[in-house]
Parts: C-alpha cells; sequence; structure tokens
C-alpha cells in the first residue's frame, strides 16, 4: 500500500496539534500508512509547492485560506476539505478521520 501525506492546516496549532494526535492514533489502530501533521496556515503555500500532500483539511479559523490556495490545490491535485466547526471544537478526531479516508 503507497504511503499518504495528510496535512492539516491552523492558525495557531494547539487545536490542530491535539487533533493531529488522535487521529494518529486511529491510524495506528487500522495499520494505514498514512503520515499526518499540521502546518500553520502562512507557510502551507509553499509546502503544497514543495511536497507531495495527499489530502489537506482545514481548521474552521483558517476558512480564509481557501480562497487563496483553491488554484494551487487544484492544479496539484489536492483533495482539500474544511473541518466542521463541532468537529473540530470537541476534537472528535472519528469524525474527522472518516470524512478523510472518503477523500484519500
Amino acid at each position: 500500500m503507497e504511503s499518504k501525506t495528510i496535512l492539516l492546516v491552523c492558525t495557531a496549532g494547539i487545536t490542530t496539534g491535539l487533533l493531529v494526535k488522535n487521529i494518529q492514533k486511529l491510524i495506528e489502530e487500522e495499520e494505514k500508512d498514512y503520515h499526518i501533521y499540521s502546518a500553520p496556515a502562512i507557510i502551507v503555500e509553499s509546502i503544497i509547492k514543495e511536497q507531495k500532500i495527499d489530502a489537506l483539511l482545514m481548521g474552521p479559523q483558517s476558512q480564509y485560506e481557501i480562497s487563496r490556495l483553491e488554484e494551487l490545490l487544484n492544479y496539484k491535485k489536492v483533495p482539500y476539505r474544511l473541518i466542521d466547526n463541532e468537529d473540530y471544537e470537541i476534537l472528535n478526531a472519528q469524525a474527522i478521520y472518516n470524512k478523510l479516508k472518503t477523500m484519500l
């Protein structure tokens, strides 16, 4: 199975860091070859240009970044989705992971 790289975009990083940790546990339980990490919105454009990203999840507070990055994401064929506000606020890693799997 081919390894997949998943990027979570955030502004501050605290909540997203917790989500990454919780989603990583779910990935390990399913024995998937996924690498998941988070990065601040300010550097995401260069990451997308320089690395192969298989899916991008965006924290609700970074919604404004979609319009700035949409053309590049479409050009690089990176599926992306805004994390639902409720799932983000309660750190519902399972719901976010389920939606992520449909993207991959």
